[in-house]
């Protein structure tokens, strides 16, 4: 049997909730008719995502997760996305990039072919759409810039390529699911590097892990300092969870260059101290 990367977030903060009343299983269920298998760690982060209180509201209304690159992130916000429109939400997916944002609604969209799930689609660069007419749940794919959202309601807030995502665009964003009964946001991404531009990040990082945040939860896997060896095999097992499912150590050996803090940075999650842009 092959070895997988470690299955476990280096670093997390969850907030207490009683596991039978997490909602987590019907979304698995969804999403694994696709013919897909959501590996363990991805099903402990949704099981977390879809955590409720005893009013039946979110545990956590708000959730960041970070990993290196390659390990499929963006996999539980599209198990969240194909529940949230089985139950007739309004859902936001913004990322920094408009190829991203566009590659979001195409996964999302085979993911619901490959399920046997009938929707409705538009295909409209930078504004695509996915809805469920019978549910009335939907999927709005955006670009983000300083006034994207501005006007707009939604349930679940998803902020894909979240390690771009800076203070002026959260300002228009962050209040586009205030009239929710029942609003949740969610930050994916990488590490910044020290050319990214988002500092929103890593302030929320911060205050989740200092225990500052307010109904927040965070998940992370990746080293807590530079290391000496980036060839240590054990570390790449420990900070990547997909190792072993989606790619290989023969894959990761063949992207060590000359610089080995970029490496650390995207393959093995090191959160560095200090960013160029947001210093200037």
């Amino acid at each position: 049997m092959a070895r997988l990367g470690n299955q476990n977030p280096t670093q997390s903060v969850i907030l207490e909730y009683k596991e039978e009343e997490s909602l987590y299983q019907k979304a698995i269920e969804i999403y694994e008719k696709s013919k897909r298998t959501a590996q363990e760690w991805q099903v402990n982060l949704t099981k977390h995502i879809y955590a409720v209180n005893e009013d039946g509201l979110w545990t956590h209304t708000k959730f960041g997760y970070s990993l290196p690159r390659r390990n499929g992130k963006n996999e539980v916000v599209v198990i969240r996305e194909m529940q949230g429109l089985q139950d007739g939400e309004q859902i936001l997916h913004t990322a920094h990039r408009t190829t991203t944002s566009h590659t979001a609604w195409e996964r999302l969209c085979r993911l619901l072919d490959q399920a046997g799930i009938k929707y409705e689609s538009l295909r409209a660069t930078g504004r695509e759409r996915v809805e469920i007419p019978e549910t009335g749940g939907r999927v709005e794919f955006r670009t983000r810039t300083s006034t994207g959202g501005l006007g707009e309601g939604f349930d679940l807030l998803v902020i894909d390529e979240a390690q771009e995502y800076t203070a002026d665009q959260e300002s228009a964003l962050k209040y586009v699911v205030t009239d929710s009964k029942n609003p949740q946001t969610i930050f994916c991404g990488t590490p910044p590097t020290p050319l990214s531009a988002g500092t929103v990040f890593v302030a929320y990082r911060n205050s989740t892990l200092s225990g500052k945040g307010e109904n927040a939860g965070w998940a992370e896997w990746g080293i807590e300092d530079e290391v000496k060896d980036i060839r240590d095999i054990e570390l790449w097992y420990r900070c990547n969870p997909s190792l072993g499912t989606i790619f290989t150590e023969r894959s990761i050996r063949d992207e060590i260059g000359e610089d080995e803090l970029d490496f650390m940075i995207q393959r093995l999650g090191l959160w560095i101290k200090y960013n160029q842009k947001s210093a200037i």
